[in-house]
């Protein structure tokens, strides 16, 4: 894990949703950057790291930072970089697609 981490993606990269909850509650910026990663693209990214497609863990993340204001559509690098969504597009990961098409009914998106 790098040292520059903040407080919020190091509890993003272990997948401590108490910790992560406290942290936005303390004022944490859900769309906290680290060499172009949101939270939430973070998140999307851990599956990337291993040999396993998206599981529950990542699933439960993505669903946290969804429900405490991640925007999937926000493009990361101050809007040069790509969105969450598409990186989910990409990925192929249908379930969270699902949740960010949800997501976007919700909001008349």
């Amino acid at each position: 894990m790098p040292a520059d981490f903040s407080s919020a993606h190091r509890a993003v990269e272990s997948g401590d949703l108490d910790a992560l909850g406290m942290l936005l509650d303390a004022g944490a910026d859900v769309h906290d950057e680290h060499d172009g990663l949101s939270l939430l693209h973070h998140a999307l990214d851990l599956a990337f790291h291993s040999d396993e497609e998206y599981g529950e863990a990542e699933i439960e993340l993505v669903a946290f930072l969804l429900a405490r204001g991640a925007d999937p559509t926000r493009r990361s690098g101050g809007g040069t970089g790509v969105s969450a969504e598409h990186v989910a597009f990409v990925a192929g990961a249908d379930r969270i697609l699902e949740m960010f098409a949800a997501w976007k009914r919700e909001r008349g998106i």
